[in-house]
């Protein structure tokens, strides 16, 4: 009875994607033991055998959570310990709506891709059938060295525990100094550089490095979503470069977002020490205490400095996506890129309404869509380019 307990609480953690590496590897091992293992797996997968009922229950009591916090920020009433609670209640949500399916009929499970059953061509993008066809993210990217070679990089070469060692990675010829490593739409990855600073990369990002830093220094260069845990070496100073501003690391661990779509860079502070300066005024040195986050307006060059929650900034690297305060818009630029689809807002007023809520990363697109439908007033529709974004009353007087 403990085994079948700790069998469903790993198919659990599965669903939420929070499952580890070696609990998945555990999981896959008792799905290959029995062959009746894998069927009754795959039998939960299947959307048609649960209810709208459930699925729209579950959302809603998911969401309800985030409407209260939200009624206390309004009020000023915001706290930390708010914040806890809110992130309790949407996992005790979350807990009941399964357990609800697993009791009346067999629920939804999402399978946690690792890359094996994907494409080999990673850049490889087939238009969408339907709402189904929006597949969540892998880990995947392209390593390329500065004479144009390059190598697609999966879950199969990154090892057990999704990242790779660099330089000794699958290229077969020693590569020249500089390198590239790009994580597509649709993709993850994680390496580890030479000193072992160990870097995320989320969907839509990129990280050139050499491939030995120097005796005297440690720097690269990213675009879009990276996240660092900077291996401390005090005689080598360890600076990440954007194209707006330069941060010079002292052994810690923090966020950078930094996309050219977007109209700021985010830089979050989650341990240690950090400074930036930007690319306009280098003489200038602006430092971070932790928990705070430094944004830089691409328009007005000014930096805006704020107090947050890291654990909310760099959820996407924990199998979540949290929004708190976030415009539809900058939610919707994050979904895209993951389940890699385009969209347009029918009514552009649309896209600046404001969100709380957390959605489960691996979670399958359609479950993701329906959160947002039952706490935002809007609506989904398939177009030949991908989604269009609706008002909910527009869509009821269409239907009507």
């Amino acid at each position: 009875m403990d085994y079948d307990r700790h069998i469903t609480h790993l198919i659990y953690r599965r669903i939420i994607g929070a499952i580890s590496p070696s609990e998945l590897r555990e999981l896959e091992q008792w799905l290959d033991a029995d062959e009746a293992h894998r069927r009754f797996f795959n039998s939960l997968s299947d959307r048609e055998m649960l209810s709208d009922e459930i699925i729209m229950r579950s959302a809603v009591d998911y969401m309800r959570p985030a409407r209260d916090m939200q009624h206390m920020i309004r009020s000023g009433k915001r706290s930390r310990m708010n914040r806890r609670i809110m992130q309790a209640a949407a996992i005790l949500a979350i807990i009941i709506a399964v357990g609800a399916a697993l009791h009346y009929i067999p629920g939804t499970f999402t399978q946690l891709s690792t890359g094996n059953d994907r494409n080999p061509d990673i850049y490889a993008n087939t238009t969408p059938k339907g709402i189904d066809d929006f597949v969540a993210g892998s880990p995947k990217a392209v390593i390329t060295n500065s004479t144009g070679q390059a190598v697609i990089l999966s879950a199969d070469e990154s090892g057990a525990d999704g990242s790779i060692h660099l330089p000794s990675c699958a290229v077969q010829t020693k590569l020249p100094e500089q390198l590239c490593l790009e994580v597509p739409r649709g993709g993850e990855f994680k390496i580890i550089l030479e000193d072992s600073t160990e870097v995320w990369l989320n969907s839509e990002s990129t990280i050139r490095y050499p491939e030995m830093f120097g005796s005297d220094e440690r720097r690269v260069a990213v675009t879009g979503e990276v996240y660092f845990h900077v291996k401390k070496d005090p005689s080598r100073p360890f600076y990440v470069e954007t194209d707006r501003q330069t941060v010079r690391v002292y052994g810690t661990t923090f966020n950078i977002r930094a996309y050219a779509d977007e109209p700021a860079t985010y830089t979050t502070l989650e341990t240690g020490s950090i400074s930036l300066s930007q690319s306009s005024t280098p003489s200038g040195e602006l430092f971070l205490s932790q928990g705070h986050q430094a944004v830089l307006d691409h328009t007005s060059d000014r930096i805006n400095m704020s107090v947050v929650d890291p654990d909310v900034v760099t959820s996407w690297r924990h199998g979540r996506f949290v929004f708190e305060n976030q415009p539809l818009d900058r939610i919707m630029r994050d979904l895209s890129r993951w389940y890699d689809f385009r969209y347009e807002f029918a009514d552009k007023s649309l896209s600046s309404r404001i969100f709380m809520g957390s959605i489960p990363r691996y979670s399958d697109f359609r479950t993701a869509i329906q959160v947002l439908e039952n706490c935002g007033g809007i609506r989904f529709t398939l177009s030949p380019d991908g989604l269009i974004i609706i008002s909910a009353t527009d869509s009821a007087s269409t239907n009507s």
